[in-house]
């Protein structure tokens, strides 16, 4: 599903935007996709909703980069700068308190 990766197989951030722009583009074979997943990715009114282990899951089956590598390979990205381009972002859903047990959703931005 994912167009591109790295020579060893590890996901890269440039992965998980095209994954996210295809959400938003409403590609058919990737919203079958989370629509066969486990609760933990959701298509709702308000976007799509995810845990980042189950993202992690999704996108990394073979776990080509370790969780907490993936996990961090988010964080220090500038990923929501790069959705702009897509009038998108990603935001807190659901707040645990925990990194791992939170959910979060891509969603559009609202337009003025």
């Amino acid at each position: 599903m994912i167009r591109r990766m790295s020579a060893d197989g590890t996901i890269t951030i440039d992965d998980i935007r095209d994954f996210f722009g295809l959400v938003l583009e409403k590609y058919p074979a990737v919203l079958d996709l989370i629509n066969a997943a486990d609760e933990d990715l959701q298509l709702l009114p308000q976007g799509f909703v995810f845990s980042l282990p189950a993202l992690h899951a999704l996108l990394d089956p073979g776990q080509n980069l370790a969780y907490r590598e993936f996990s961090k390979l988010l964080s220090d990205s500038s990923l929501n700068q790069e959705l702009s381009a897509f009038d998108a972002e990603v935001t807190l859903f659901r707040s645990s308190g925990k990194i791992d047990t939170s959910r979060y959703c891509l969603r559009q931005r609202l337009q003025p």
